[in-house]
């Protein structure tokens, strides 16, 4: 493989590797029927007696919670590749951000297609909307992190040339 393949590849390691995280999860495997029995014994573990109704309040917002953040992930992850092929000056770019979110609607809906095939999953759109949320989320944080390190270290410079 030539080394500029190689280098225009390696950014989207990340990503790729974190797309078959989430095809894994979309599986049989990952069924709340499975992950539930999971959840169950580590929570009794833990805390005991905890009644079905508790149980099953914490098993969904797990579930959900693990949407939220596994997107937002993959939604991080597509940010750098994007930002490392497509570079720029500026630390960050809606350009950038908005081709990540791409990436993540596209993973999500096929995910929830996916499911609709595998017996023990449901395929729910609003799971694709909480997906997005956290990617969003995700990119706000990005945007904000990267906007205050920028501001910072133009405060740094101008302070640093006045003297």
């Amino acid at each position: 493989m030539p080394s500029s393949l190689l280098r225009r590849l390696l950014p989207w390691l990340p990503t790729l590797l974190w797309l078959s995280v989430l095809a894994a999860f979309s599986t049989d495997v990952f069924s709340a029927e499975h992950t539930g029995t999971v959840l169950w014994k580590i929570m009794h573990a833990f805390y005991g007696g905890i009644s079905d109704r508790q149980f099953q309040a914490l098993h969904f917002l797990v579930r959900k919670s693990a949407h939220f953040c596994s997107y937002g992930i993959l939604g991080m992850f597509a940010f750098y590749s994007w930002r490392a092929t497509l570079p720029a000056y500026p630390r960050w770019t809606p350009r950038w951000s908005g081709l990540a979110l791409l990436l993540t609607l596209a993973a999500a809906a096929l995910d929830e297609f996916h499911q609709s095939f595998v017996s023990s999953r449901t395929s729910n759109p609003r799971d694709v909307m909480l997906d997005m949320m956290g990617a969003v989320f995700f990119q706000v944080v990005i945007a904000s992190f990267t906007s205050l390190s920028s501001s910072a270290r133009r405060r740094k410079i101008s302070s640093t040339s006045n003297k």
